[in-house]
């Protein structure tokens, strides 16, 4: 390309480059209460009768990064990644009421020691949705005792392993757990429009989130610690109906606002998680994506989304980081554009006074992608189902040249306003 009609985006000294993945989803081997919902007869049936294969939905080994994280941090620093963020099992470290298990402890350990060996950031996820069943036998986050037994798992995890973290977040989407959990029935523990215990659950995980927020800030008072939505572009679809403007208003309130607020500033950063961009009409049934580019999930590819996203954000005058960005593309058709069209817009917020400091691809490896199973293909880097050979896609080395030099090329004619 002639380099006159090229324009460049730089990121900020110290711009985090990394890419996501969360424990259950890559580790294999785990037993919780997914594991559990997974295998149970009930669901296996379900999916036969839909024509499905259950070994499609259920991780089972998922990518045996548990065996071979060293691998695959070696991939993240071919990738020119300066950060990771990974997730812990709860599950693994307190497998029973009462029980620690240490060996458990030492094998993160091992994996922490890994990625500081190779001169990563660690961002580290406590919670990404699955508990140990004992505490699913015990009414998982309905019962307010779940909170206490949380506190005691992050205790652990901060005293025998906080030395390696840069980045805490204590919950992932909690949100998204309600939703799919409570009121679509999507994920386990699948009840429907149950707004008694969305609530309950609500409170509790809350409540989570600011106790241990203390607890990590009483041992490592500098560290920064943080929580993630899944947020949701929402935008009328005519801004001249007011009706259309209103549910715009309330949806992104309840989405991306309302638990942030509810803090009350037990918070370092904002994850911000972003896949969906929502056009909001004014009759039934409320949602009329234009869908010129759609994921393998159908997902509408609408980068200037993220932007509006971060925008929204910046009243709370916190730090940003984006921990969760990417596209299902099992051939890597868009993924590289995906990366460079979202890339702009995280550049068009900074520009402007965001404080945006890193950037997190979802995700590293094809992956479970929890009840969809392992057909929505997410991953900078492919993953075989049989003998866990991981390939780089081609896309990823694009990201891999953006970390590296910490900008952006971009064909100025063709930059989207």
């Amino acid at each position: 390309m002639d380099s006159n009609n090229e324009k460049i985006l730089k990121f900020p000294k110290d711009f985090l480059w990394g890419a996501s993945t969360s424990a259950y989803q890559i580790e294999g081997g785990n037993v919780n209460d997914w594991s559990e919902w997974e295998n149970s007869p009930k669901r296996i049936e379900t999916l036969k009768k839909a024509g499905k294969n259950p070994a499609d939905y259920i991780c089972g080994q998922g990518c045996d990064s548990y065996n071979r994280y060293e691998e695959d941090f070696d991939i993240v620093v071919k990738l020119n990644n300066n950060a990771h963020r990974l997730g812990i099992e709860w599950s693994r470290i307190m497998p029973e009421e009462g029980t620690i298990d240490y060996n458990e402890i030492e094998h993160y350990r091992k994996v922490f020691k890994a990625l500081k060996d190779r001169n990563l950031k660690i961002m580290l996820t406590l919670w990404h949705w699955t508990v140990p069943i004992w505490i699913k036998n015990k009414g998982l986050w309905e019962n307010k005792e779940t909170v206490e037994h949380f506190k005691k798992y992050v205790a652990i995890v901060v005293e025998e392993l906080g030395e390696y973290v840069d980045f805490w977040i204590i919950l992932n989407e909690p949100l998204l757990h309600i939703a799919h959990g409570y009121i679509d029935g999507k994920f386990p523990p699948n009840r429907k429009w149950d707004l008694f215990r969305s609530a309950k659950i609500y409170k509790n995980l809350s409540k989570a989130q600011s106790e241990c927020y203390k607890i990590i800030h009483n041992k490592y008072p500098q560290t920064q610690i943080g929580a993630t939505l899944l947020t949701g572009c929402y935008e009328p679809a005519n801004k001249w109906n007011p009706i259309e403007v209103s549910i715009c208003k309330i949806a992104n309130y309840v989405r991306n606002d309302i638990f942030f607020r509810g803090l009350k500033g037990k918070f370092d950063f904002i994850g911000v998680d972003y896949y969906h961009h929502i056009r909001i009409v004014w009759y039934p049934p409320f949602k009329k994506n234009l869908n010129k580019k759609v994921s393998d999930f159908g997902w509408e590819i609408y980068p200037e989304g993220i932007y509006h996203i971060l925008k929204n954000y910046s009243k709370f005058k916190k730090p940003i980081y984006v921990v969760e960005n990417g596209v299902a593309d099992a051939v890597d058709k868009y993924r590289k554009d995906f990366i460079i069209d979202h890339l702009k817009y995280v550049h068009k917020a900074i520009s402007e006074g965001v404080d945006v400091r890193g950037y997190f691809h979802w995700s590293l490896l094809d992956n479970f992608e929890w009840a969809d199973g392992f057909g929505m293909k997410f991953g900078l880097v492919e993953v075989d189902r049989q003998t866990f050979e991981r390939k780089i896609r081609p896309s990823a080395f694009a990201y891999a040249e953006i970390c590296k030099t910490n900008q952006v090329k971009i064909d100025s004619y063709g930059m989207e306003k």
